[in-house]
């Protein structure tokens, strides 16, 4: 079990809401509750009893908190002993995402300056290619962006450690007959309304798509997530996004939107990954940084 979904746990607990507990820990209230529904399942207790005034500890749920809050304890001790062998204490560490990953990192981040109160951490939203550009010139020390096939052919002189291997899928309303038959083809995509992220990935798909297939018609891009999923939830359009882009979307979570294959088309394949620099050796901190990333997106997005 992640030390998150403990955190999750002591704090759904504390506040005897999911929707407080949710604020305070920058998740979404459907987060919470699939949180905590896992944690139940893993362990086989009824922790919480939910009702319309909030949700209260059951017996024995109260007895599985006060374990939480134990080995949350445990944990904080157990970071502040790393802090020591480390020896990390200060510094500043520059890190540059694509926009529609900023969402995920906010957290992490937040975990990772909890650790060293000292560090200095500038983020910055750019597009790939600027992404890219930011660690070659030494601008940046840790870049996210998704990786696909050509442009890693064009990034051979940077380390690039893939978190996750991804597909592309489409999205639609509820209400859609695809939501039904959970397939589309490229020939059904022509014969609807599209709206599109306006990312680096996204516009070298439909580039290539429509290559292949025929012009697209595309009411508009934009990078305003929200309005694109409210957008598709109306039955308006439909969209492309890698689905582990998508995967945390409160409208996909609350079932407004559903996500489908795309069936006879290649390349559908798309990799998250954070890139950094081969011309030296990196940090402790960055080394450290990249190892912690890693595996809290593996959380947060999962």
């Amino acid at each position: 079990m992640h030390i998150q979904k403990l955190e999750v746990l002591v704090e759904v607990a504390k506040t005897g809401s999911f929707s407080s507990a949710g604020q305070n820990l920058h998740i979404s209230q459907s987060g919470v509750s699939q949180d905590i529904k896992k944690i139940e399942e893993e362990l086989g207790v009824k922790i919480f009893e939910r009702s319309r005034s909030g949700v209260v500890q059951t017996i024995e749920g109260s007895k599985i908190i006060h374990k939480a809050n134990e080995v949350l304890l445990k944990y904080g001790e157990l970071i502040d002993e790393a802090r020591k062998v480390l020896d990390i204490h200060s510094g500043n560490l520059r890190v540059s995402t694509i926009p529609a990953f900023m969402t995920h990192l906010i957290k992490p981040l937040m975990e990772f300056k909890n650790l060293y109160s000292n560090l200095t951490i500038e983020m910055s939203e750019n597009i790939t290619e600027l992404t890219v550009e930011y660690i070659q010139q030494n601008k940046a020390e840790i870049g996210l962006i998704c990786l696909y096939e050509d442009l890693l052919k064009n990034i051979e002189n940077l380390h690039v450690d893939k978190i996750f291997e991804g597909t592309m899928k489409v999205y639609v309303s509820s209400d859609s007959p695809f939501a039904v038959k959970k397939t589309i083809t490229p020939e059904e995509i022509l014969q609807q309304d599209i709206v599109l992220y306006n990312g680096d990935y996204i516009k070298w798909f439909s580039h290539h798509f429509q290559n292949t297939f025929g012009k697209m018609n595309i009411l508009f891009s934009s990078n305003q997530t929200e309005e694109l999923s409210r957008t598709v939830s109306t039955g308006m359009a439909i969209t492309f996004a890698p689905d582990f882009a998508i995967r945390n979307n409160t409208y996909l979570l609350e079932g407004k939107i559903i996500e489908v294959d795309l069936m006879n088309y290649e390349p559908i394949d798309v990799s998250l990954g954070l890139i950094y620099t081969k011309n030296r050796q990196p940090t402790k901190i960055e080394k450290h940084f990249i190892k912690f990333l890693k595996s809290e997106l593996q959380y947060y997005i999962n």
